[in-house]
């Protein structure tokens, strides 16, 4: 209804060349954040918008850079209808409502360009960001063989994906190192199914077996000793769910959204435990080691997410497990070497990442420079 009611009115916004610029309306904290940072520093007279909750819990990281606006308000959708670019790291999250923006964009084309940021390096076969159903005018990738597998699978104009590397990338330097590891397994379509339909997930496999690591006795007394903390990130989407994942140990901390910022997280740890969640890309790109633990991985790419074209046990940045005990005796080891990366693995993250620097930005914003001319 909105829609059909402010429509007019956003007319008078058009002559403006605005930019609009979120992630999923709710932070700012990912590619979002810091290219609108990166935006206002080096070009402040460009009008450019940052839409964000009230009460979200990075509003006051935006809030210094001027221009932020509060998400779903009126002012939002007037902006959304008029903005010639529009900029974020989830389809249609400058929208004012993504799930029906989505649907909408497939039968009313945007009055301006759409510059897919990303969330995180793509691996697999992610159907709903083919072109046919994103419709994005620029698809940035983070690295190379990401940007050949989606140029020639997701039905984009080969002009339309570009490698520049991720805007969040420019910020993976300068870490100061933790003697921590960092636990961060990603979602599951089946548990949020469960959840829609009324039931509780705490009995799932999924449930047991994080809460089974972080509960191991071998590996909270090798924490301990070797005065090593343990840091368990929920995925976004689990961490309405936080309260179902414990641990006696005075070394783990159970981290929730509001209170820790998944990069400074990434940066500040010494080892990641992840399945397969995109963040190890993030990590290995700061050349630090990971394991994977994937105890359910059959089911996972059967229910979640299809195979695309990376293998992590071939292509990966670190030893892939489903069993708890070898996963622990990993982790032991890495511990007593004081986290160094292998080499085999440090060659494949040189093979992996072609470009990888501080100029990030700088090339995302020069492609949609590009873009907003054509």
């Amino acid at each position: 209804m909105k829609f059909c009611v402010l429509y007019p009115f956003s007319l008078r916004y058009r002559k403006r060349k605005l930019w609009l610029v979120s992630e999923r309306g709710m932070d700012a904290r990912d590619n979002g954040y810091h290219m609108f940072r990166y935006i206002r520093e080096h070009d402040p007279s460009r009008e450019v918008y940052y839409v964000i909750a009230k009460d979200s819990a990075d509003r006051k990281k935006v809030e210094p850079f001027g221009n932020v606006i509060d998400y779903g308000s009126i002012r939002h959708y007037l902006m959304f209808l008029a903005a010639d670019v529009l900029i974020s790291t989830h389809i249609m999250g400058f929208s004012p409502n993504r799930n029906f923006y989505t649907t909408l964009i497939k039968r009313i084309p945007l009055h301006g360009k759409t510059v897919f940021l990303q969330h995180g390096i793509i691996y697999s076969d992610l159907r709903q960001l083919y072109a046919e159903n994103t419709h994005a005018d620029l698809f940035i990738c983070g690295a190379k063989q990401e940007y050949d597998y989606i140029r020639e699978t997701f039905g984009y104009k080969h002009d339309e994906v570009k490698y520049t590397g991720l805007a969040r990338y420019d910020n993976l330097y300068d870490c100061k190192l933790k003697r921590q590891i960092l636990i961060m397994p990603t979602w599951r379509r089946k548990l949020a199914d469960m959840v829609k339909r009324g039931q509780s997930i705490a009995g799932t496999d999924y449930v047991r077996r994080w809460n089974g690591l972080l509960n191991d006795p071998r590996l909270l007394k090798a924490a301990e000793e070797h005065e090593v903390g343990i840091v368990f990130y929920p995925h976004y989407e689990m961490q309405k769910h936080i309260e179902l994942f414990s641990s006696p140990s005075q070394n783990v901390v159970i981290a929730d959204f509001d209170h820790y910022d998944v990069q400074q997280l990434l940066k500040e740890s010494a080892l990641l435990i992840t399945d397969s969640s995109s963040v190890h890309f993030d990590f290995a790109y700061m050349k630090k080691p990971c394991l994977y633990y994937q105890f359910d991985w059959q089911d996972f790419l059967a229910n979640h997410y299809a195979k695309g074209y990376y293998d992590h046990r071939t292509m990966g940045f670190g030893e892939v497990t489903d069993d708890e005990a070898e996963l622990v005796e990993l982790v032991i080891g890495y511990i007593e070497t004081d986290f160094r990366e292998k080499e085999e693995y440090q060659r494949r993250v040189e093979a992996f990442f072609t470009l990888r620097d501080q100029n990030n930005c700088r090339r995302i914003y020069e492609e949609i420079i590009r873009l907003e001319r054509q």
